[in-house]
Parts: structure tokens; C-alpha cells; sequence
């Protein structure tokens, strides 16, 4: 049965999960990602800080949060960035934006899972020109995700 997320960037949001065992699972986890990353500025505070990426663009925090699979057996964090000059006439390569994707992924998602108590298996980075609602198209923003599994203490893209 799905539950509404309570807390966090997902507020409202249905998180299917089974059992109480997941769901305090993942409410431990939101938890522990949000107090690791500051909640990405919406206490007040200044805005987690990120570091540019290699295509020399600066991106910032959108959201992140949990994300468990209706079968309860994949758990994906993931991380939202957005970075205006993804998009447009100057905006990276694909091969560039992979690498900017990697990047975050291995500095800055792979660092706060890993501290977590519990396994994740899946880390989606998202960037985007600017931010949208989890789960919303709007054919005027430009996005990329891509999907990483952890393996060895550094990110692997599950290209597909």
C-alpha cells in the first residue's frame, strides 16, 4: 500500500513501500540524507554547496530523497541539480555532460550514501536548466539523469 512522505522534498509524494520495516527504512534514511546535506538550504541556511564540475559549469542543489521500488527490493537516492547553462547554444556535449554526471555522483551523492545506515542500491543524478516538481514534464526545460550503481566505493553508470 502506498504512504505519503511526510517530511523532506518529497512531502506529499506516494513512496510504495512494504511493511513498517521499509517504511522506517526510509524515513531513517530521508532523515539521515537531509541532516548530511544541510536539506539543501530550506532551513534558511545557506544552500549546500557544490562544487563546479568539470565542464565548468556550476550547478546548485535541487532536492534529494528516497526513492524505494514497488517491489521493496531496489532503494534509488536520488539528487536533483540544476545548472542553467545546461541548456542553449554553449551547453556541454554528451560525453561532457556524462562526465559532469559521474563527477556528482562520485563527489557528492557517493560521500553522503555511503555515511548513511542503510544500503542503497542506485544513485540517479539528475541536472536540469531549471527546477521542476519530481516526476512533472514541461517540454521547455532541458534535462538529463542518468543511473549509477555503487561498486568499489565509486559510482558506475548503468548506461542502457
Amino acid at each position: 500500500m502506498p504512504s505519503p512522505s511526510r517530511t523532506g522534498p518529497g512531502a506529499g509524494r506516494m513512496t510504495w513501500t512494504r511493511g513498517a520495516g521499509a517504511r522506517l527504512r526510509a524515513w531513517g534514511l530521508c532523515a539521515f540524507l537531509m541532516v548530511t546535506a544541510g536539506a539543501a538550504g530550506a532551513d534558511g541556511s545557506d544552500p549546500v554547496p557544490v562544487p563546479t564540475l568539470p565542464s565548468g559549469l556550476d550547478a546548485g542543489l535541487h532536492e534529494m530523497f528516497l526513492d524505494i521500488k514497488p517491489d521493496g527490493q531496489m532503494t534509488y537516492a536520488r539528487f536533483r541539480f540544476v545548472a542553467p547553462e545546461v541548456a542553449g547554444e554553449d551547453a556541454p556535449d554528451f560525453e561532457a555532460r556524462v562526465r559532469d554526471l559521474e563527477f556528482l555522483c562520485n563527489t557528492f551523492a557517493l560521500p553522503r550514501v555511503e555515511a548513511t545506515p542503510e544500503p542503497v542500491d542506485r544513485i540517479v543524478i539528475s541536472l536540469a536548466d531549471r527546477a521542476i516538481p519530481f516526476g512533472q514534464s514541461d517540454p521547455d526545460v532541458t534535462q538529463f539523469f542518468e543511473v549509477f550503481s555503487i561498486r568499489d566505493d565509486i559510482c558506475i553508470w548503468e548506461e542502457f
